[in-house]
């Protein structure tokens, strides 16, 4: 996944299903759902979390991981976590310099 555009989730399921030659009714059975439902499930480029997750288990592929490697996001962590971090280590270094942490 080389540009800013991501693929479609339905995209890599069917591309995952076809390698491990996994039919759509095969899927429909695993899932407990008609062929229909399925077929319905699968063109859509967007799914429902939990049914994201009992593929990703039926498959044995993370799409959970390979999703959030396309993300963009240099630094996750909140901003107001790190410096209430850097804080929390300035103020034990001012208690150690005052003597009060031996």
């Amino acid at each position: 996944m080389t540009s800013n555009k991501t693929i479609p989730i339905n995209e890599l399921i069917l591309s995952e299903m076809k390698k491990q030659e996994v039919s759509i009714a095969a899927m429909a059975k695993k899932l407990g759902l008609s062929l229909n439902a399925t077929y319905n499930i699968l063109k859509k480029p967007d799914i429902q979390i939990d049914r994201l997750a009992k593929i990703s288990e039926i498959l044995q592929v993370n799409f959970f991981k390979i999703l959030a490697g396309e993300l963009n996001i240099e630094n996750p962590v909140n901003p107001q976590i790190e410096k209430l971090t850097t804080e929390n280590e300035i103020l034990k270094e001012v208690i150690r310099l005052l003597g009060g942490n031996k």
